[in-house]
């Protein structure tokens, strides 16, 4: 079966209503899929509470505006569910989490949303990693997190019991949350989601564990994103073969990079640059890790990262690791971002290892995912960026 066609995440526009994510289908979309020449352009298409709560009336106009200029929604972006260009997002892209009857609600939505606005055998809606991870007890609660994505699967395989259709929750592991690291979701999946998470699917779908058994598997999976990983300073096939090895599908890849500062005790020039990067609307954790010489541990590569919660903190980081050999930012930057000017580097050879790995496990979906084009310094046109963006993507997968 032919794969769905490339894509980019709407979450970069300012649109919340349905009013204001048709219009942004209309124009930037779809001159972003003009100017590609494509004959239909993917959508990672957020849509958040606001929008959620026009119902059925809201879905059909979507579905109309997809249709009328050749845009494919076969996967949603559901993990900030409030507003996500507001002047201060920070935390809130997080709330409500999977600890909340909020998040379920709203993502079972999702769930006829995405079943709505595609003709695919399979969509994919990714959401938040369980909770953020500052947020503590008892958000953090991991059983109860299972239980609730559970009763999502429950949910997903009544509708593919009655439509034959299917959809895939894809939590996507994040800095800081519950989920960052491929050795945390493969311990959720073979821990808390095999035993809770089963449970409350097997309640929800009448006391068939078997059923129940085959509903996490099929519906549950991960949002592989490749500037993610990178802060975790993991070798991102590495953390693909983990995953999988676990009973977890990737079924959704979104290519990104991240902001990098090599030896930084000795680029003052990289350090300025990437803490001029800070601002006030997104969370950009950031990491420093030093790199092992031979002998010391050559399986792992790097030592344990330390990390602050925001860029503000640079300072601080450094000087609790001022024997670091790169600091990352959870910066979203193009994918052709060039700033060595600067003294910065990227991720990307990470983002091309973490795309072919996505690749060989049988990804299906997978978009660009660069939704900081308002907070970048002299980022130029975001339609411009975008079929940048794009154009690497089709030809890195053709290489």
């Amino acid at each position: 079966m032919a794969r769905p066609p490339l894509g980019y995440g709407t979450n970069l526009h300012a649109a919340e209503s349905v009013d204001e994510i048709c219009a942004a289908l209309a124009g930037p979309a779809t001159r972003i899929r003009a100017r590609l020449g494509w004959d239909r352009l993917g959508v990672d298409l957020r849509l958040g509470s606001l929008a959620l709560a026009e119902g059925q009336a809201g879905i059909d106009r979507l579905r109309r505006t997809l249709d009328q200029h050749r845009l494919s929604a076969h996967t949603l972006n559901g993990f900030p569910l409030r507003p996500f260009q507001a002047a201060v997002v920070k935390r809130d892209a997080y709330l409500p989490d999977w600890s909340e009857r909020e998040r379920l609600d709203r993502s079972l939505d999702l769930l006829h949303a995405a079943l709505a606005l595609s003709d695919e055998p399979e969509v994919t809606i990714s959401t938040v990693p369980g909770t953020y991870r500052p947020f503590g007890p008892p958000r953090t609660d991991a059983e109860a997190i299972a239980s609730n994505l559970g009763r999502w699967a429950a949910a997903a395989a009544r509708v593919r019991r009655d439509t034959g259709r299917s959809a895939v929750l894809c939590l996507e592991p994040e800095p800081w949350c519950v989920l960052e690291t491929s050795t945390e979701v493969a311990a959720f999946w073979c821990g808390p989601l095999a035993t809770q998470g089963l449970a409350a699917a097997t309640a929800a779908l009448d006391g068939d564990a078997d059923t129940a058994r085959v509903a996490l598997a099929r519906h549950l999976g991960i949002c592989f994103d490749t500037c993610h990983f990178s802060l975790a300073f993991e070798d991102q096939a590495e953390a693909v073969t983990r995953i999988t090895a676990a009973g977890a599908r990737i079924a959704k890849c979104q290519v990104s990079a991240a902001p990098v500062v090599v030896d930084p005790g000795r680029n003052p020039a990289g350090v300025a640059a990437l803490a001029a990067l800070a601002e006030p609307r997104f969370l950009h954790q950031t990491a420093a890790c030093r790199r092992l010489a031979a002998g010391q541990n050559p399986a792992a590569g790097w030592a344990s990262p330390k990390r602050v919660e925001d860029l503000d903190q640079l300072a601080t980081l450094l000087a609790r690791m001022p024997d670091a050999t790169e600091v990352r930012s959870h910066f979203h930057v193009p994918l052709d971002f060039i700033a060595s000017e600067r003294g910065l580097t990227t991720t990307i050879a990470d983002t091309r290892a973490g795309l072919a790995a996505c690749i060989a496990a049988g990804c299906p979906h997978i978009a660009v995912e660069t939704y900081t084009w308002s907070v970048l310094p002299q980022a130029g046109d975001p339609v411009d960026g975008t079929v940048r963006e794009l154009r690497w993507l089709a030809a890195a997968l053709a290489d």
